[in-house]
């Protein structure tokens, strides 16, 4: 019985040992606790994911918090709030006047709130794509989508989606719509495409003259988005396009 016992000690050593090897050589596939940028009111949750292993489950809780705090109303520099979707102040006008009337403004927390998302579960791609063309094309903040994009591609290295938004995102800066055109194309047909990259996407093709295919791509958002003010743009479009009376450029 003794010698047993000292098999059984010495295996149970064995397992324990081989267990915390194996501890101090895991790489979780997930950013580590250290990135999280989480304001204190969120901390709690963060750490119940982390804990129970829920990283996917709360990842889509902050993106839903993420849409909530986009559909607010905006502050903007001058601190008196806009409702969303009303009307660019006088003096922009033409500037991607169309699709300006969505979702730009000042939202300080987007950033970090987008990349908290991925903070939480990298392979959430979809919120990526949905924080980089909300900072890039609705409030021109270029840079902090190119590093939100970065942030992503450091855990998802080969995810041509992010590749995709950030070759746009540069022929954009470049003031080449037809090439920022060219680069959002593959993304369309994804199921994940954000309704954004749609919306940006069919008013290159309109601006460049093509007609027949912005109107494809109003017809998609028209038949698969759940934003009430892309669908009703959407449908506004169709119908201009329908009469050939084009908005000015």
């Amino acid at each position: 019985m003794r010698g047993r016992g000292l098999h059984l000690l010495a295996a149970a050593a064995l397992t324990w040992g081989a267990g915390g090897f194996a501890a101090r050589n895991f790489r979780s596939p997930f950013p580590p606790p250290s990135e999280m940028r989480v304001p204190a009111a969120g901390a709690t949750g963060d750490m119940l994911a982390l804990a129970l292993g829920a990283r996917r489950l709360f990842s889509d809780v902050w993106f839903i918090r993420l849409m909530q705090y986009y559909g607010t109303v905006e502050v903007h520099d001058d601190k008196e709030p806009q409702a969303r979707g009303a009307a660019e102040p006088a003096g922009h006008e033409g500037h991607h006047h169309e699709h300006g009337e969505f979702g730009t403004g000042n939202y300080p927390e987007f950033f970090s709130r987008a990349r908290h998302v991925l903070e939480v579960d990298h392979s959430f791609v979809a919120a990526g794509l949905y924080g980089a063309a909300s900072l890039a094309f609705n409030m021109q903040r270029a840079g902090e989508a190119e590093e939100l994009l970065r942030y992503g591609l450091r855990y998802s290295p080969r995810e041509w989606k992010y590749l995709s938004v950030l070759a746009a995102i540069g022929y954009s800066k470049a003031d080449n719509p037809a090439a920022v055109a060219q680069a959002i194309a593959p993304l369309l047909k994804d199921p994940d495409c954000p309704v954004m990259l749609k919306q940006q996407a069919a008013f290159l093709n309109k601006k460049q003259g093509n007609y027949a295919l912005a109107a494809a791509i109003y017809a998609d958002i028209l038949a698969t988005s759940h934003d009430e003010a892309y669908v009703n743009n959407a449908r506004k479009q169709l119908e201009l396009l329908s009469r050939h009376e084009i908005p000015p450029k």
